[in-house]
């Protein structure tokens, strides 16, 4: 039996379906992984760190730091710019009293 000859009497159905299926399988294998953007659990009595953004009014277009109008201050702000996207939204994000 000759091989060549195998392949051409399935249907056109059969064979695309087989490709398909091998060319999903292998772009599944292709995959990557963002830094910090994996789910964390969290346990109750757990410590969450809760970090402030900026605050924006309905009238105007402006944004203003958090701790720009008065609110419980930390007694250190620290600015914590996680990435390249934050920095460019124009994201303030800072640490907060709160837990």
């Amino acid at each position: 039996m000759d091989p060549r000859r195998s392949l051409s009497s399935r249907p056109p159905a059969a064979v695309s379906s087989i490709l398909f299926l091998c060319l999903f399988l292998i772009h599944g294998a292709q995959s990557f992984y963002l830094p910090g953007v994996a789910p964390e659990d969290f346990q109750k009595g757990d410590v969450l760190k809760v970090k402030v953004n900026k605050l924006t009014s309905i009238k105007t277009q402006l944004p203003y730091s958090y701790y720009s109008l008065p609110h419980c201050k930390p007694k250190k702000i620290v600015d914590s710019a996680e990435n390249l996207g934050e920095v460019l939204r124009g994201d303030r994000i800072e640490n907060s009293p709160y837990t």
